[in-house]
């Protein structure tokens, strides 16, 4: 299933990205900030530190947007204008996220050797991944199921009114490979597996931008079994 958020940029096209500004060797350089959940800013990198040529004027302090061509090494032509928000990964679960599951007062009643055990015995096929999740009520275990019946049935009777069962459209495996085929083509700034908004396991890669390469691996995957989010994009 085509994946339409994944664009790949090219020589040439217009480009934008968000970050700090700083005194290079031979140009200005625009260094990226992250976001947290709470879209605080953090973690002011010069891993992925681009050339920014053709600024004129006094610039922007703080974080700006810059707009410009890209040339394969640098964002060209550009326009710097105050603000702009730091690069996130995808939105994720929280304690709010069901506040209707009952919890457990202690995390290890949730993650007790016997559901390790159960866990094990359908983690191959049904099950995609079990999560000690915690919400206002306490502890809860969150599970990603391609088969949801079977996940219960082997479940429930551990966990009882502390689980929550997410159906998946990818198996532990498409997760897996999904990550595996992408960080062949991409060196990631960041990539790993989480849990996203609605409680589904999925996996997740922050690159520099998105290049036809790995838009081509991508696509090859459902949608959102890999979310990928780059920091420099095409500008509409």
């Amino acid at each position: 299933m085509h994946n339409a958020e994944v664009e790949a940029v090219r020589v040439g096209d217009q480009v934008s990205a968000a970050g700090v500004l700083r005194e290079g060797e031979s140009s200005r350089l625009l260094l990226m900030r992250g976001e947290g959940v709470y879209g605080e800013l953090f973690n002011e990198t010069d891993f992925f530190a681009m050339p920014v040529e053709g600024l004129t004027g006094v610039q922007p302090d703080g974080m700006v947007s810059v707009r410009g061509v890209w040339t394969g090494r640098a964002i060209v032509d550009a326009d710097a204008t105050d603000g702009g928000r730091g690069v996130a990964l995808f939105p994720q679960i929280s304690r709010s996220s069901f506040p209707d599951v009952d919890g457990a007062d202690d995390r290890s009643e949730i993650l007790r050797s016997e559901v390790h055990e159960a866990c094990d015995g359908i983690r191959d096929g049904a099950l995609v991944a079990l999560l000690a999740a915690r919400s206002e009520k306490g502890w809860y275990g969150l599970a990603s199921a391609v088969d949801v019946e079977t996940v219960r049935a082997a479940l429930e009777p551990l966990l009882g009114t502390h689980l929550h069962v997410v159906p998946s459209a990818w198996s532990r495996d498409h997760v897996d490979h999904a990550q595996t085929a992408a960080s062949e083509v991409v060196e990631p700034f960041q990539s790993g597996t989480g849990w996203d908004a609605d409680g589904r396991f999925r996996a997740h890669m922050l690159v520099h931008h998105i290049t036809p390469e790995l838009a081509a691996v991508v696509n090859r995957f459902p949608a959102e079994i890999l979310h990928v989010e780059a920091w420099m994009k095409r500008a509409g």
